[in-house]
Parts: structure tokens; sequence; C-alpha cells
């Protein structure tokens, strides 16, 4: 590995059955190959041998890494956490949550790469890094506190340190249970707030006064103001989510108009999208897209809304996983499926009949959110464990409604509007579209609906708005060019990392000069003094791809007929999504395709040696085929 340009060089690793830390040099996990986040993550899974073990086992590691790019002024604030996943369903798989905020800077600030952690305390503690110096230090007086009171105390401690932590869902272990720094910068999706809660981790404090060190400086800033100078990187419309929550028109407006403190976001990114919102008597935090869950259930209430959120950031609960609840709940309205004693709650308003609290009467909607939520937080009512295994308790008119929420492996569905998109879902182990803007249909963002961009880079998706009229329809045609695409970016961004918002095809279009390939190659040349060519940034990409497949393929049996969406979405259109059924017969030939053009066995969807080798891959294919998964 090239001298400290970029990454820190290290990887603390803690193991807290010895309460013991170490630190491994990050040159043994090949960083110019896999980069950082995602990409990282898999790797040192990989060298850790994919242990097949349940989510709340000690030898599950929990992994943390930022990317080359972390530290650095721009929207290069990204981390991923990996782990396996409580959340995943039917089977708990190994996947991966973003988070933002201060962390990953002040994690390379620190001198680190990435955190390792293993094994489970006797008691509540936490991992405290300053700089280079990092302990396992009693969390007695934590445990039990809400994830705002948990960074209070800490802070008294650890002046002007960022800490990730877990809320009393996460003690409890609910697979809703996320990790939270500050009031609105969560790993959500995965459960992995309940993972530290089984190590008996309560948090992660970190506080650095190093600095990123740039191979090429000049050029590097060179790059971001470009960027700036163009107006790409400045706030916009398609970063207003804070601004105006787009829970309601009603609540939204209102909202901003009445409460908006100010703006925030992620360390050194011009966008601070995140809206800081007060209301008396409820409290003070930041919130972005989904945090406004509850404007879904209640579309009226400003307050109800923010003390929702507030609630659930405190209590430590996904909020996207409470979207996908609300939307169950009002699914079965007028069904005799669900039942407020089957699930331990007093009241389901919606399914009573009564108006209160979804309109109006603050005190109302105060108590329904406390017993809502405490229940799941505490593990009282039947949510604690997650929307599918709610579900799957009620039976299987349940699971009919769950089915055209969460479409695979335990995630709410996110932008499913066409076959790229159901294949990216049906090929990954989570929902895929949290960090991926590049199927969008908005003219200045994805691939969707523009013509130039698509053809540009040599996938169908330009085409569809011609060939339909410009509605949403089922096209099988090359489609798989599209999904591959764009998983190979997706790799990439969460490796640098750069934020899905920055770096959507359509933002820094100016062929030949430049497109979003050129501009990251470049970024991460000039970070690290590595020429990065176009044409090495993709294989980097498709290489940590691979790498999540192979381990797929190795812990998990993952198999072709594993790559689907559940079968009601062969059956219906579902609302909001794909516009008819998916075509069986169809869906198996874009497959067949898919499989052929990755260079993957099509009977088995196993990597083949040819392709993993091809990536620099030897050891891996290796590992395959020695356990008999090789294609």
């Amino acid at each position: 590995m090239t001298a400290s340009y970029g990454w820190a060089g290290k990887v603390l690793w803690a193991d807290l059955t010895d309460r013991k830390v170490t630190v491994v040099p990050t040159s043994d996990f090949e960083p110019e190959k896999y980069i950082g986040g995602v990409g990282l993550n898999s790797r040192i899974f990989w060298e850790l041998g994919c242990p097949k073990v349940a989510a709340f086992h000690p030898d599950n590691p929990l992994i943390l890494s930022n990317g080359p790019l972390a530290g650095a002024s721009g929207p290069f604030s990204r981390a991923t956490i990996s782990s396996i996943a409580p959340q995943a369903y039917p089977d708990e798989l190994f996947t991966y949550s973003g988070c933002g905020s201060r962390f990953p800077a002040e994690l390379k600030y620190s001198g680190y790469d990435a955190i390792v952690v293993v094994g489970k305390a006797d008691s509540p503690v936490y991992l405290a890094i300053d700089n280079e110096d990092a302990t396992i230090k009693d969390a007695s007086a934590l445990w039990g506190l809400d994830a705002f009171a948990t960074q209070q105390a800490l802070l008294n401690d650890h002046p002007q340190a960022c800490a990730h932590v877990i809320g009393p869902a996460g003690e409890n272990l609910s697979p809703t249970a996320i990790i939270i720094t500050e009031t609105s910068g969560a790993a959500g999706n995965g459960g992995y707030g309940a993972v530290m809660g089984s190590k008996n981790l309560k948090a992660i404090v970190t506080r650095g006064t190093g600095r990123l060190n740039v191979a090429r400086p000049d050029a590097f800033m060179e790059a971001i103001q470009e960027r700036k100078a163009a107006g790409e990187w400045v706030a916009g419309p398609n970063i207003a989510w804070g601004r105006t929550p787009n829970c309601s028109p009603y609540l939204g407006k209102t909202l901003k108009e009445r409460h908006m403190v100010k703006l925030t976001g992620c360390y050194g990114c011009p966008y601070q999208c995140h809206g800081v919102f007060d209301i008396p008597g409820i409290g003070k935090g930041a919130q972005m897209c989904a945090d406004c869950w509850y404007g879904y259930y209640n579309p009226e209430s400003v307050e109800g809304l923010w003390d929702a959120n507030i609630m659930s950031q405190k209590l430590g609960i996904n909020n996207f996983e409470l979207l996908g609840m609300m939307g169950f709940i009002r699914s079965l309205v007028g069904k005799d499926v669900l039942k407020k004693e089957d699930v331990g709650l007093s009241s389901i308003p919606m399914l009573d009949g009564r108006s209160e609290p979804e309109y109006g009467n603050q005190e109302a909607h105060h108590a329904f959110l406390e017993e809502f939520l405490g229940g799941i937080a505490d593990g009282t009512n039947i949510f604690s464990k997650g929307l599918a295994r709610a579900a799957e308790a009620l039976g299987p008119e349940a699971m009919d409604v769950y089915y055209t929420i969460n479409p695979a492996w335990g995630n709410m569905k996110h932008h499913i509007k066409g076959i790229g998109e159901a294949l990216h879902w049906a090929t990954d182990n989570r929902d895929p579209m949290n960090s991926c803007q590049d199927y969008n249909r908005g003219p200045a963002m994805g691939l969707g609906n523009n013509k130039e961009i698509a053809d540009w880079f040599g996938v169908p998706g330009g085409y569809l708005a011609a060939a339909t009229g410009g509605k949403d329809q089922n096209i099988y045609e090359d489609i798989e060019k599209e999904t591959i695409w764009v998983q190979h970016h997706q790799s990439v961004k969460n490796a640098l990392h750069i934020c899905e918002l920055a770096s959507p095809p359509g933002q820094h279009f100016h062929p030949p000069e430049m497109d979003i390939r050129i501009y990251e190659s470049r970024l991460l040349s000039t970070v690290t003094g590595i020429d990065y060519s176009v044409e090495k940034l993709w294989e980097a990409g498709e290489r940590i791809y691979n790498m999540r497949r192979a381990i797929m393929v190795l812990r998990e049996d993952r198999h072709r007929d594993d790559d689907t969406l559940a079968p009601i979405w062969f059956e219906e259109a579902i609302p909001g999504s794909l516009s008819e059924p998916l075509d069986k017969k169809k869906w198996e030939v874009v497959k067949d395709r898919f499989y052929a053009l990755r260079g993957w066995d099509v009977g088995t969807g196993q990597p083949t040696r040819a392709k993993l080798e091809s990536l620099g891959m030897k050891s891996v294919a290796d590992g395959l085929e020695g356990a008999g998964k090789l294609g």
C-alpha cells in the first residue's frame, strides 16, 4: 500500500470478551482493490471466514469502515456498518447499513480506516477512541438511558467527541434497533443497534485531532470547486427533504414555516440537507425523509409527527421500519387480522374506528406513541421483533399484505419502478435503494428517462419514456445492463464514500470531458496519489460486488432460485411500484442474461473461477471451490 494518503493505514480491533484492543494494518485487506466502506468491510468479513453464526452470537463481528475520502471537504463523511443482520428475513444475512455525521471524519482523524468489534463483554461497556488511544470503558451508568441522554453523558466525559450509541431498543435486542449519532444520523436498516446490544456495547466514542493526508491537494480542491461553480454541489431541489418534510403537504409546509431552526448535515458537506426543528414541550432535533414516518399515519398533526420522530430516535428505533409498519396497519383496516390484544396495545385507533389520535388531540397522540414505541423498545408488543416476524405471527393474510410492502430480505420497498430495480432488489440482500439515485426517473438525476445519459453509459434506461409513452411499464429488453451498471456504481460510492445525492449519473454529466465515473476516479486519484483510471475504478466496483456475492454463496448458500421477490409480485401490480405483475418467464430469461453478463454460472448464480481470477480474487475462488460452491 502506498504511503499514508487517503487511507489512515490502521484498523482498530476490539475484542470485548477479553477487553483487549489491538491494531491491524489496513494493508492486510488490500485497500487499493477494495477501497473502503462496503468493500473493506466485505474483505474483512471474508478473512474472518464468513462465520455461520446467528446475529446475536459473540462471533458475529460488527465492522465499521469509512473511505479514503473521509475527512475531506465535500459530501464524503459517510461510513458503512456491516454485520449479520437480525432484521433480515427469513434468514439473518451479512449485509450493511450507511451512516454519516461527524463520525467517519473523526475516525479518520483518529488514525483509523475501520473498527472491528468481536466478542461480548460480561457487563455494559463502551469503546472510547481518543486519537490513537483506544480503551474499553465501563458503561453501567449509561445502560438504560435513551440515545440522546447517552450522548450527552458521554460528551461530559469526552468533550467535542462524536458518539455512535444505542437506545433501549438496542439493549432489548429488537431487530428494529438503530445505531444513532446526534439526533438524526443513523445506521437504520439491519438492526445493528441490537447487535451492539447483544455485545453489551452501549456506544463507540471517537475524537481525533489528526488530519486526512491528500496526495495532490491543489488538484483535489480544483475538482471540488468545479462542482460548486457548476451549481451541482449546492443546496437544491434534489435534497429538499429536510427543509420541507415530504410526509404531507400540510405537515411539511407547517413544520418548516413554524418550527425550523437551522440546516445541518454531515461533516464538511455543502448540502446540509437535514432540517433542525424545535417544538416547545416536545424537543429539538433533526429530520430527513423517513424521519417523518408518523405523517403517513396521521397527515394532520405537526406535533404528533414531531413527537413520534423525537421519541423513536431517543428509543433508537428504525424510522424506515416504522414507516412500513404504518403502511401495514393501514392496509389491515377492515380486515379481521390485526387485533390490539394480539399485539400488546390497548388501542389501535384506526382499527378501533376512532378519530383520536389520528387527528388532533396531542395528548392522545402522545399516549398512543408511548405505548406503541415503548412496546417496540422494551419487547412488550409484537412489532418489537420487526415487521416481518410480526406479520408472520399474525398469519397468511397478514403476510400477503406484508409482502406488498416488503418485497424481499425483510426490507420495505423503496423505488421499484422498473425491471432494473426489481432485478437489483432480487440479487441483493437488503433494500439496495438506500444509496442509489441512479435509476431515478428525474431528468437531472438518473438513467431513467434521459436517453442521452443512458446511451452514454451504454444502458437501456433512457428508452423507457419513448417506449412506454412516459409511463412506468415492465421493460425487460437488455435491462440487466442497467442493473449491473448501477450495482458497480453503488459499490464504488459506498466504498469511497460519496453521498448518493452528490453522485447520480446526471449530476456531473458534461461529456466527453466529464461524467460521474471520470469525476469519481479523479477524486480518488488526487486523494490517494494512485492513478485510478475509469476502468480501474469500475473494476473495483465489480470486484466489491463479486466479493459480496461470494459471501452470500459461501455463508448463506445463495442460489439463483433465491434471487427473486415475494410471489405476490408475480401475481398482481403493487401500488406505488410496478405497474403490472412480473412475468415469470421473462423474469427468468432476464436472470439468465444477468448471470451470463456477470460471468457467473447461469444455472446456479455462483461466481466462476474465470471471473474471480480476472478481478484478482484467486483466493476467493479457492475458498468457494473448497466449499463446493464455485460456479
